[in-house]
């Protein structure tokens, strides 16, 4: 039998999983990325059965890549102190469960990785190499596998040599002379300019390798051709760079490496409480632990239609939990636990030969639809019935959504994130949680809102939104004549001939070197000349290509952004359905994807023409209610501020106002400029707003923002002991709240560093008021929805932006739908202060907003 060997690039897999969890502690000490790397380590462990196990570090130090190239990995940020301080937990936790720990002064772990793979094929072995960095591509081989983190620590590839192919284009053998040729930022690694990732493949694929394409340079032609003969050394050196070195001088023994005494580890993840990892590890050794070891699951494996059916039938008529992949059902209630393997090569059950497939062992479950059922996203799970007519059951529990609402922070909210990966996972997580959830004052906020919308959201990604194909179609082919027509004019202007705008080292060199116009700012590398908007804006009156500049940017944008998305996502019948996120944001927001239809634009005339594309169908009209200055009436509410509750009772304009209060002058008094100022500090202020940022907002000195800001405090004195308040109670509970008692960790307030601390105070004070704002529409969007279907009217809920609702209503109901919804919104909660909405109608977006 042929052994494998797992090895780990300790770094990279610590940053990755350090990125993908929030941050965590034990008694003080934070143990977040320890806990993600664990999660990763003991999942391959359980898959692929490795006989040993090493885990390789970087040194501290350069390497011989730094001696050859002195800005070998330059610019790169520092590591955050919350990770270097668990580099030494997680050595220890290695250390204890007999897995091997190396590194070598002078190389990199990835050199380490390729030398000990290298090794193991030698000896017929199979390596197993786990790594978040796709340098490591290159050493895969027939034996040599990479199990890759592609994002956080829920998404990974296993790559074998026709993997890489399918995926890159490229074969294993061509990753040097694709790095050589494109480079490698993160690295600074530099590359030929001008040859990115696509034109490096396609140059690998028509002359096979980065020396042959150097050695037929001339046959390019163009800039391309060009770029490459001018730096032909530079592209040999990039590739050395990124050559992994197979013959570091290391020194092991393989036996060491075994992983006979992985349950020597348990009192350690008991030490730093790392409870999770340390069942998940108690498990796999098969340590019996009384009291804290999940009980064995026995899974049903039927392997006939009939006996499925039969199996199905022994479910106790209560609630009873699934999962569903495309590759397998899972179906647990108390002691009965079913599993149905859905594709060929899976250990079990039914093959595809054998001709269960998908869509039948789906319909198997229809006697149990009528039961209430706890599963992990059931918003997925609707859409599967959904396509098969299926009907859909009530909640009794999602894991998802209850793993959100008691940490909004994690980065992904995977079954496999939590070390679960069935039905019998979400039995076990959802006791804990309903626990969790009830002790800290929010199973009510769970059962009442949370749960209620994911039907609600369900429904409203089913109905999607009209959008005329022929109205996006012309606005982006006007786009791109303002675009050609811009970029004329540009060239013209510029005197300097043609060059890519759309390249940052190529327009600061025109702007900056060949025309002369002054810059303060480089890039964080600083290798060339910043050009992002904010230094062009600084500029724009001294040059007129400036301008066309900004205009050629914004039409362009239009046109990749959101006009060919909203096309190329259009159903057969016209219309777009958005992915609405219920665990996206850590402030309780709903977020919206493919296409992203919050981010439609508004604030420009050019980019509000696009909602014209948005439409109700034919005979019906769009009833459109949008909360009116939702943060600001929040913000009256909670801090009690006499001043600002009395403004919003008298139905004053409170820009006006504040303009009035703060100058010391009647509100008929009151220019533009004065309400501009106290309309940015009155929006800007919960977000933490600083004399610096008023002053670039409104253009004014740093020393008259900071005035202005002392004034409004004075004039608004509870808005000031609201902010100390809600720092002080983060300090001390850990945590900020909203008036429905969503809670959001603040583990950034026991920082040591100052910009992390900053940030944690500006979240402690804007939590409880954006939180309870986003609160506050979902309890609306429940409402609505329920009352629609209470009524039985015809119109549908199809859109949430921030603090809008989107109703698309047949006319005749269009009178009484806008009452429904100006009511739902302005009654849905009470406070202190009137809640306004305004409700507008139109057939398209622009015409009802």
């Amino acid at each position: 039998m042929t052994e494998t060997c797992m090895i780990i690039d300790g770094n990279s897999l610590m940053h990755r999983a350090f990125h993908a969890l929030p941050l965590m502690d034990a008694n003080g000490v934070y143990t977040n990325a320890v806990h993600g790397f664990l999660l990763i380590l003991l999942r391959a462990i359980e898959d692929y059965h490795p006989e040993y196990c090493v885990v390789a570090f970087d040194e501290h130090g350069p390497t011989f890549r730094h001696t050859e190239y002195e800005d070998y990995k330059a610019g790169r940020a520092p590591t955050a102190d919350e990770l270097v301080s668990q580099f030494d937990i997680i050595k220890e936790v290695l250390n204890s469960m007999h897995i091997g720990v190396i590194s070598l002064m002078g190389y990199e772990a990835d050199d380490l990785l390729g030398t000990i793979s290298r090794d193991c094929g030698e000896k017929k072995m199979i390596s197993l190499l786990v790594s978040g960095d796709r340098d490591a591509l290159q050493l895969v081989s027939q034996h040599t596998h990479l199990l890759y983190t592609r994002k956080g620590i829920s998404e990974i590839t296993l790559f074998d040599p026709p993997m890489v192919f399918d995926l890159y284009g490229i074969t294993p053998e061509q990753v040097t002379d694709w790095k050589g040729l494109m480079g490698d930022a993160s690295d600074n690694i530099p590359g030929i300019p001008g040859v990115g990732e696509k034109t490096s493949i396609k140059l690998l694929k028509e002359y096979g390798t980065m020396e042959s394409v150097l050695e037929h340079a001339d046959d390019i032609k163009g800039k391309l051709g060009e770029n490459i003969r001018s730096n032909k050394e530079q592209a040999v050196f990039s590739k050395w760079l990124a050559t992994i070195n197979t013959a570091a001088p290391i020194k092991y023994r393989l036996a060491d490496w075994s992983l006979t005494r992985l349950q020597d580890g348990l009192p350690t993840l008991k030490k730093y409480e790392l409870n999770t990892i340390y069942q998940r590890l108690a498990k796999v050794t098969g340590v019996q632990e009384p009291a804290n070891e999940a009980p064995k699951v026995n899974w049903h494996e039927p392997r006939s239609r009939k006996r499925l059916v039969e199996t199905l039938g022994t479910l106790k008529d209560a609630s009873w939990t699934l999962l569903v992949s495309d590759d397998e059902i899972t179906v647990s209630q108390e002691d009965e636990h079913i599993k149905v393997a859905l594709k060929a090569g899976q250990q079990s059950l039914f093959e595809q030969g054998d001709g269960l497939i998908y869509e039948e062992a789906m319909r198997s479950l229809r006697p149990l639809l009528n039961r209430p059922v706890q599963t992990h996203f059931v918003k997925d799970l609707f859409h599967r019935l959904d396509k098969l007519d299926l009907p859909l059951p009530e909640i009794e529990w999602d894991t998802m959504v209850a793993a959100y609402l008691n940490n909004p922070q994690e980065k992904s909210y995977s079954l496999q994130a939590f070390g679960e990966r069935s039905s019998a996972g979400v039995l076990s997580l959802q006791k804990k949680q309903e626990e969790l959830l009830n002790s800290q004052g929010m199973l009510s906020l769970y059962e009442t809102m949370e749960v209620p919308l994911i039907k609600v959201l369900f429904h409203m990604e089913k109905e999607g939104f009209q959008v005329d194909g022929t109205v996006l179609t012309e606005l982006g082919d006007g786009f791109t004549r303002q675009a050609e027509q811009l970029q004329e004019g540009i060239f013209e202007a510029c005197g300097a001939g043609e060059f890519n705008i759309n390249s940052p080292q190529q327009l600061g060199k025109v702007l900056f070197d060949t025309l002369g116009l002054p810059t303060r700012r480089k890039t964080a590398k600083g290798k060339s000349y910043s050009t992002d908007a904010a230094t062009l804006e600084a500029i724009r009156e001294l040059h007129p290509a400036v301008g066309m500049i900004l205009s050629w940017r914004q039409v362009t944008k239009l046109n990749s952004t959101y006009i060919e998305p909203l096309l190329r996502n259009m159903d057969a019948s016209g219309r777009v359905h958005t992915t609405f996120e219920q665990t996206g944001t850590a402030t309780g927001r709903i977020s919206s994807n493919d296409p992203n239809l919050q981010n439609i634009p508004v604030r420009t005339d050019i980019g509000r023409e696009i909602r014209r594309a948005f439409r109700a169908k034919e005979g019906c009209v769009l009833v459109d209610g949008d909360y009116s200055q939702i943060e600001l009436r929040i913000l009256a509410h909670m801090s009690g501020d006499k001043n600002m509750r009395d403004t919003f009772i008298r139905g004053e304009d409170i820009h006006t106002r504040t303009a009035a209060l703060v100058n010391g002058v009647g509100m008929e008094e009151v220019t533009d400029h004065m309400r501009s100022a106290a309309k940015a500090v009155n929006f800007g202020i919960v977000y933490g707003i600083s004399d610096f940022g008023l002053a670039q907002n409104i253009g004014i000195s740093r020393k008259e923002a900071a005035e202005f800001i002392a004034k409004y405090f004075t004039t608004y004195p509870g808005v000031h002991e609201f902010m100390e308040r809600a720092k002080q109670e983060g300090r001390n509970k850990g945590y900020s709240q909203t008036l429905y008692g969503r809670r959001r960790p603040l583990p950034e307030l026991q920082s040591s560093n100052f910009n992390t601390r900053s940030f944690g105070e500006r979240v402690a004070i804007n939590t409880p008021i954006q939180g309870t704002a986003a609160d506050i529409i979902k309890a609306a969007m429940v409402r609505v929805h329920e009352e629609l279907l209470k009524g039985k009217y015809r119109a549908r809920l199809i859109l949430q932006v921030h603090d809008e609702l989107i109703i698309e209503t047949p006319q005749n109901e269009m009178e009484k739908v806008q009452k429904l919804l100006k009511n739902t919104m302005e009654n849905i909660i009470s406070l202190d202060v009137p809640l306004l909405s305004d409700v507008n109608t139109g057939v398209n977006w622009y015409e009802s907003k």
